[in-house]
Formats: structure tokens, sequence, C-alpha cells
């Protein structure tokens, strides 16, 4: 029992490494993904109205009057709308200049899904940065996960070499007498 006792604690500190690089990935997609939905939410908010009637009244003269103001306004490189079947409409703007988290907004008329708008941010200080802490965070978490996980291993260890020191030395000291076992 006492040889499996480090192994356990070695397996259960590997365990515990995972779950927690596996919540530090999920909160890293929320993380890049915030910058986006602050600054183009409010845009998308204004542009939805606009969106949806263009969209029910299949005017692709309007659609494309749509997406060329979106991009005037100066926050994004490239809109595209689509349809409720994913078809695209129109799209103005630098397509090549997508950024990798472009921000995506569902179009809705009265719980009926009519299509999406498709923006892409212009890389800006503000979202740079947030990325660069978070890259750097990544960096130092996989330093210390690694690191806390040797660290528990040598812990284990040590703790094994100790109970197994205290045990020679109970077996080697007989009891004193008078004493009941």
């Amino acid at each position: 029992m006492s040889k499996s006792l480090p192994l356990l604690l070695v397996v259960l500190l590997a365990l515990a490494a995972g779950w927690q690089l596996l919540k530090v990935n999920e909160l890293g997609q929320r993380w890049q993904v915030l910058p986006q939905r602050a600054l183009a939410g409010p845009l998308a908010d204004y542009a939805e109205p606009q969106a949806v009637r263009t969209l029910l009244t299949d005017d692709a003269e309007s659609q494309q009057q749509l997406v060329d103001e979106l991009v005037g306004a100066g926050l994004v490189v490239s809109v595209r709308l689509y349809d409720g079947g994913g078809q695209l409409l129109a799209e103005a703007g630098d397509i090549a200049g997508d950024g990798p988290l472009p921000y995506i907004r569902p179009l809705y008329q009265e719980d009926r899904p009519v299509g999406f708008l498709h923006l892409a941010l212009i890389p800006s200080l503000f979202t740079e940065q947030h990325n660069s802490l978070w890259q750097q965070l990544l960096r130092h978490l996989g330093w210390l996960l690694p690191l806390s996980l040797l660290l528990g291993i040598l812990l284990g260890l040590g703790l094994g070499r100790w109970r197994g020191r205290f045990k020679r030395q109970e077996a080697e000291d007989p009891p004193p007498e008078g004493s009941s076992g």
C-alpha cells in the first residue's frame, strides 16, 4: 500500500494538471473572442435591423450598400452578408485580410434564422495587447504546470522514503516493556 501511494499522488497530480490545462484552453478561447465581441457588438447591433430587412426583401443593391457602409465605418476589414442557407449575398472590404477570429452575428426574424453577418475587425492596439497578454500567460503556464508536476513527484517520492524510514525505525525499535500493543 505504501509503495502505491507516491504513484497514486503522481497520477492525481497529472490528472489535476491536465484538467487545469483544459480549463485554461477554454478560458483562452473566450479571452481571445472578448475584444471582438466588445468592439464589433455595437456595430452589429446597429446593422442587424437593416440586414434583416434587406434579407427579407431580397434586394441585392441594398444588401451591397449595407456591407459597404459597414466597411466604411472604419472598424472592420471586411463584411459579408449570408442568407439563412449560408449562401454569400454581399461582401465588401479586404476579404484576404480577414483576421483569425471574426465576429459572426446571427440574424433572426421572429425567432426564425434568416442569415448572418460576418465581420472581420481591423487589428487594433487593444486586441494586439490582449492577445499578447494571453500568449505570455500561456508561456508562463507552460512552465508552471510541468514544474508543479515535478515538484509533486519529488514530494511523493520524499514522502514515500520518509514513511519507509519511519517504518524501518519502528520495526528495529522494540516497543517499551509494559505497553500493550
